[in-house]
């Protein structure tokens, strides 16, 4: 799958890349059509940080932290047991607002007052890779529910891999990006719109891979070949020296569900996660026609729903799968998430040292969490039962039309999840992102 013509491919990436974040937003009111309604309430309770064991004044100082002015931070929440201790939301700021223009200046700031103005706790936030993990939970209720091993070879059902080396890939090398295969990179020149990023200049290859610019973000990745350059053959019996984050081997995963359960992800989810929680949840596509459901849904990222909504996939691993007193996820699937020690099952994993936390209280080791770009998180102590989330302001580009089908073009021609300050610069001066969810565990545990 060697790539030509990377001239062409680097003019059009200049053009098109993240240029729907220019402004104006199309001018038109769309109404929004709803998920599948929940068949369970859930109320977060509410309760003083010392009234479980917490300080006031740190959990104030990690909040003040997160939605400094100048973060771009939306929302941030902590919750021990189960309640929650801490939770604050904002709209842009001003200064922000100077920031972005600056940055970008076809942006103004009555666009980004409408887009990221108003902002309270049943505001939409967005998950970018954070969806990942989502992804691998569904895999594991399905595990859960017998529907599937993730143990399987993933060939089991990408019969488009069944002859060469590819063939040995399991399900779980996937969750764990260990597949061996190259990154996808969208390249104008393939008929499948995505090509190897090895191919292309370094600057060019970000995070894991860049497919959102193309139309069908599924086929590309399902031709991905092995990279023979970074690994040399395939050893299917030794997974160690395969790791490379990559959004294909992530959105993979939705065509083999697909392809194993015989349901689209998203539909799964509603009926097995999101309603049992009393989650709102919005899942984008690619903007294919036909696939799994009118598009291919974009099990590497791009998930909207609440802050609040969020963190109750936290609040599930704490509770050992279980919500209101149904098993939803198996004690197995979560101990595997539990004991990682690098990164593996879709969920990052750091010691407290490595944070920076040197003289913890309350006590903690290590932390499990979800990251996503632009600075999306949710960390999980599993030792103490905390929770500590963050998102940035976002607002869902609806140019085209309410549904949720991701397209990359110019203002006024995009479908797209807009989270500032990075994704909504970036035709312009990037603007660096300056939270960091290491500083505010720091904030929330040195004593």
């Amino acid at each position: 799958m060697f790539r030509t013509n990377r001239k062409v491919f680097k003019n059009l990436i200049v053009l098109s890349a993240i240029t729907f974040i220019s402004c104006g937003g199309g001018g038109v009111n769309l109404e929004i059509s709803q998920p599948t309604t929940s068949a369970y309430t859930y109320t977060w309770e509410t309760a003083s940080p010392e009234s479980v064991g917490l300080r006031s004044s740190a959990v104030q100082d990690a909040l003040d932290y997160a939605m400094f002015n100048g973060n771009y931070s939306q929302s941030a929440i902590i919750v021990k047991d189960e309640k929650i201790v801490g939770e604050v939301y904002r709209s842009i700021s001003d200064e922000e607002k100077a920031n972005l223009i600056n940055a970008s200046p076809v942006l103004t700031d009555s666009f980004l007052e409408e887009k990221m103005g108003a902002v309270d706790s049943g505001s939409l936030v967005t998950s970018w890779s954070m969806g990942k993990s989502f992804t691998s939970i569904i895999f594991g209720i399905a595990e859960t529910q017998g529907l599937l091993s993730i143990n399987s070879r993933a060939s089991d059902y990408l019969n488009e891999w069944t002859t060469d080396e590819r063939r040995n890939i399991t399900i779980k090398n996937l969750l764990d990006m260990r597949s061996g295969l190259n990154q996808g990179c969208y390249d104008i020149t393939e008929a499948d719109e995505v090509g190897n990023c090895f191919d292309l200049p370094a600057s060019q290859s970000v995070g894991g891979g860049d497919i959102a610019v193309a139309s069908n973000q599924l086929t590309g990745c399902i031709n991905q070949n092995f990279n023979t350059e970074l690994h040399g053959s395939y050893n299917y019996q030794s997974q160690d020296a395969y790791y490379l984050y990559s959004n294909c081997d992530s959105m993979l995963l939705g065509e083999i569900f697909y392809r194993v359960t015989g349901q689209d992800i998203e539909d799964f989810a509603q009926k097995n996660l999101f309603s049992k929680l009393d989650i709102t949840a919005y899942w984008w596509r690619d903007a294919s026609s036909g696939g799994q459901d009118n598009g291919n849904y974009l099990t590497y990222c791009c998930i909207d729903m609440t802050a609040r909504d969020f963190i109750k996939i936290g609040q599930l691993l704490l509770n050992d799968g279980v919500w209101n007193s149904e098993r939803i996820l198996s004690s197995s699937y979560i101990n595997q998430i539990k004991d990682l020690q690098s990164y593996g099952l879709k969920f990052w994993y750091i010691q407290s040292g490595n944070a920076g936390i040197n003289s913890p209280d309350p006590l903690v080791n290590k932390f499990i969490y979800l990251a996503g770009f632009d600075g999306q998180y949710v960390f999980i102590d599993f030792e103490n039962k905390i929770l500590m989330a963050r998102n940035s302001l976002y607002y869902p580009a609806f140019d085209l039309t309410t549904e949720r089908k991701m397209t990359v073009g110019s203002l006024g021609t995009s479908n797209f999840t807009v989270t500032s300050p990075m994704i909504i610069t970036t035709r312009g001066t990037r603007v660096g992102q300056t939270f960091s969810p290491f500083a505010m565990t720091r904030f929330l545990y040195n004593q």
